[in-house]
């Protein structure tokens, strides 16, 4: 058959592929944007998209609740490329919902073609026909090309580097090595233990290249040419590391932590839980979120102010190795556990429950899983070992060495996950190997047919048959948790505003087993957010029934309690909350304002000390120090404090002006303006610090500016009592007594109460000569504040003198 005639036959094939990649998608497209996650993803994705937002707009503030990941000042902790790759799209087409996802689906198709050539080229035409439509529909390429995570630009970058290094087989050619160096290291961006793959890549093309005659100088060239191709990728996120933190972290700084996850004594192998979580960050769950967190109580246990992010992955590295080690059979066991996981029916959950998210889906749900595809990968793999005869077309049978390749590719990077812990979604780039493998089978299946060997096709379905049903064995018992996946989707409900869904979500997941403390706390919250207190509450002391030493619930109901005044309920119960997690840094936080409201200044001191100490990094910690010293009446300290704060947010609006004021008291009129004006630029919408500005510029003699500032103000919020009040001393200072008089009284429209405008208005009108109303404002004043002994003065002044032209001093 001419080339021309082969390429008529199978024109339909890649058309057919596309069209059931493109049906499947679209259906799936149009039901993932009515979940709650699409619009409002968690965990990774959430950070992931946080991190890309952040790069494409400039806008870092963080999400709702959660811990700055301090992405600008550490290494990267997650490997950078996909959130690189989503910010790209972010900044091509805004930030919206829809486009990385279209994005991630056109690039499924591609995927699929890819796929449908590689199997073509290597297993024949039919092989590459099925291998095609396998990646266009198997479940598990269109859900994570629904999800702000890697999976489907990995594929394609290891489908990219498959399809290099088969050009480099047929060829030769020293640029395909460069190519295939260049995308692993891409690959790598996003899946560093890809690297492990690196070995096996070069062993095999050194035997190649020595079993066709090349010489050792020519197998040194090409390793030079991938490895220069590699590293040159992996460069700039080096130096990016070391410019930023001054720390040599290589990719990423969670290898680490994510190796002693899956390697210590009491390791769930599929969760990433550590003994020390609690002791070192005061959680019980980690994030992305968390991880600076987590250095920074390692460097506390260590009694170290600070430690590298560099310092903390070898530390992690160092606690995994002394496990395997010292415990080498039940690391061995775990392995094999791992393993068995990795390959096992069920899909375990991470991000997602990818489980149940199949299973309640309107589409994916009908699909077949994973022991299919393991089943199917089985015999194909079978049938390419045993019998190279009929495995690989006459055309074909000199590419078998590529197919070894593939396997060892398998091998290398099936180990790079279970070294580590195993999830759903590290198995997905081994997924298009495997369908490979699979597609051949299916073809030898498809050739014994036509060649009608019955007896042996037979005995062939007999054994693909029996490889399935072990598939489908679930030896390690491993079951996903349904109560999670309703508690999951409850959170999204929640970010998304759906207040009904989400209870009926929480309540659900509570009955299928959920964690009824955790339920009642994310209720109580929701009630609360609603403004139903009471109930909200009540949701509260239900959860600590269940668990009372929920230190998030504790934390939650005192903060409550505490904005009720409720103050001594409100401590008894933060209290609780820092005795059960003396690491929870908002609950110290809330202890100390609760504290510093009754009084107790001393206490409320050392707690705000404590929480600086846990996290030196929030400048609210030190900006609350600083509060304490000034209610104390050490200035001195406080303005330290307040310029520590400072030092780590230097647009922290309240603490510049708090910072101003201190030294406004102290007399220093000109050194406290500018960090008023920095206040002022720093949030246009601070009144407070214009009227203190005002007030520093009209002690300073700037009357003018001073009355500048105060106008400006009141354009902005012309009913401030305290504005008015303040441009009247201003008055009163340039004797300007008419002006001064009608701000006066315009302070007091707005707030009739107000008694340094009633002890002003008092003077004003003892000065005009109307002793009367002056005594009658002045004794509103003593009736509102009886203890005031200036206002007694002034009443006795008046008295004595009733036409003294006295003005009051300026009230604090």
């Amino acid at each position: 058959m001419s080339e021309n005639a082969g390429k008529k036959r199978t024109w339909w094939m890649p058309v057919v592929i596309l069209s059931m990649a493109i049906t499947l998608r679209v259906i799936y497209f149009v039901e993932i944007t009515q979940e709650p996650e699409f619009s409002h993803p968690i965990y990774d994705p959430e950070y992931n998209a946080y991190w890309a937002r952040s790069l494409a707009t400039g806008d870092w503030t963080v999400p709702a609740g959660m811990p700055d990941p301090e992405i600008r000042t550490t290494p990267h902790g997650r490997p950078p490329g996909y959130p690189w790759f989503l910010a790209t799209i972010y900044s091509l087409f805004g930030v919206n919902d829809y486009a990385p996802r279209i994005i991630q689906m056109l690039i499924g198709l591609l995927n699929a073609l890819l796929l449908y050539g590689i199997g073509k080229r290597l297993f024949g035409i039919t092989a590459g026909f099925i291998s095609g439509v396998f990646m266009a529909v198997y479940w598990v390429f269109p859900y994570f090309e629904g999800i702000l995570t890697y999976p489907s630009i990995a594929i394609f970058l290891m489908l990219l580097l498959f399809v290099t290094l088969l050009h480099w087989y047929e060829t030769g050619r020293s640029w395909h090595a460069l190519l295939a160096g260049l995308l692993l290291g891409i690959f790598a961006l996003f899946r560093p233990n890809g690297l492990l793959i690196a070995p096996c890549i070069l062993g095999w093309m050194g035997f190649v290249c020595r079993a066709k005659g090349g010489s050792i100088k020519r197998v040194a060239s090409l390793a030079v040419l991938f490895i220069v191709g590699c590293v040159s990728i992996l460069t700039p996120a080096f130096i990016r590391n070391y410019c930023v933190a001054r720390d040599f972290v290589f990719i990423s700084s969670y290898g680490g932590i994510n190796f002693y996850v899956g390697n210590h004594p009491d390791a769930s192998l599929v969760e990433p839980r550590f003994p020390e979580l609690i002791e070192l960050a005061g959680i019980e769950h980690w994030s992305c979120f968390d991880y600076p967190s987590i250095v920074r109580g390692l460097a506390a246990n260590q009694v170290r102010d600070s430690i590298k992010f560099s310092e903390a992955n070898r530390y992690f590295y160092r606690k995994a190795f002394s496990f395997i080690t010292e415990q080498p059979v039940l690391f061995l066991r775990n392995m094999g556990l791992k393993t068995l996981l990795l390959f096992g029916p069920r899909e375990i959950t991470n991000d997602t429950v990818m489980e149940y998210d199949k299973r309640f889906s309107c589409i994916l749900g009908y699909m077949p899983g994973f022991p299919w595809v393991l089943g199917l990968f089985l015999f194909g793999l079978l049938v390419f070992t045993m019998d190279s005869k009929t495995s690989l077309p006459n055309t074909m049978r000199h590419l078998r060495p590529y197919g070894w390749l593939l396997i060892l590719i398998f091998v290398f990077y099936s180990l790079s996950v279970v070294i580590y812990f195993v999830a759903g979604r590290y198995r997905v780039p081994l997924i298009p190997i495997m369908l490979l493998f699979s597609a051949c089978g299916l073809a030898h299946l498809v050739s014994m047919i036509k060649e009608r060997r019955l007896a042996l096709f037979s005995i062939n379905i007999l054994t693909l048959s029996l490889l399935i049903y072990a598939a489908h064995c679930n030896i390690t018992g491993y079951s996903p948790s349904e109560s999670t996946w309703h508690l999951r989707r409850a959170l999204a409900f929640t970010a998304q505003g759906e207040t009904q869904k989400a209870q009926e979500e929480y309540l659900r997941a509570e009955e299928l087993g959920a964690d009824s403390s955790i339920v009642y706390a994310n209720l109580g919250r929701i009630h609360l957010e609603m403004g139903q207190t009471e109930l909200g509450l009540g949701f509260y002391k239900r959860g600590l029934e269940k668990n009372p030493n929920n230190a998030i619930i504790r934390n939650n109901l005192g903060y409550e309690l505490y904005k009720l005044h409720d103050l001594d309920e409100a401590i008894e119960h933060l209290r609780h909350a820092v005795r059960v997690n003396p690491r929870f840094f908002l609950a110290r936080m809330n202890l100390g304002n609760a504290l510093a409201d009754k009084g107790e200044l001393d206490e409320a001191l050392a707690q705000f000390v404590a929480a600086e100490r846990l996290n030196s990094k929030e400048p609210a910690a030190p900006y609350n120090v600083a509060r304490m010293f000034f209610m104390k009446g050490d200035y001195q300290s406080a303005i330290f404090y307040y310029q520590r704060s400072l030092s780590i947010m230097p647009d922290y609006s309240l603490a510049l002006n708090n910072l101003g004021y201190c030294l406004e008291i102290q007399g220093k009129y000109e050194e406290a303006i500018p960090y008023y004006e920095r206040a002022i630029a720093a949030d246009p919408a601070f009144m407070l610090a214009y009227n203190n500005l005002g007030n520093a510029l009209a002690a300073a003699g700037r009357l003018e500016k001073a009355e500048r500032v105060l106008l400006e103000a009141l354009h902005k919020t012309p009913e401030d009592f305290n504005i008015h009040y303040s441009l009247g001393r201003v008055y009163v200072s340039s004797k300007s007594w008419d002006q001064a008089f009608a701000s006066t009284q315009e302070a007091l429209r707005i707030n009739p109460d107000y008694v340094p405008a009633l002890v002003q208005l008092g003077l004003l009108y003892n000065r005009r000569g109307e002793k009367e109303l002056a005594f009658k404002a002045l004794e509103r004043a003593k009736t509102l504040s009886p203890d005031d002994a200036a206002i007694l003065k002034q009443l006795d002044a008046l008295r004595v003198e009733p036409h003294s032209h006295k003005e009051t001093s300026r009230q604090p």
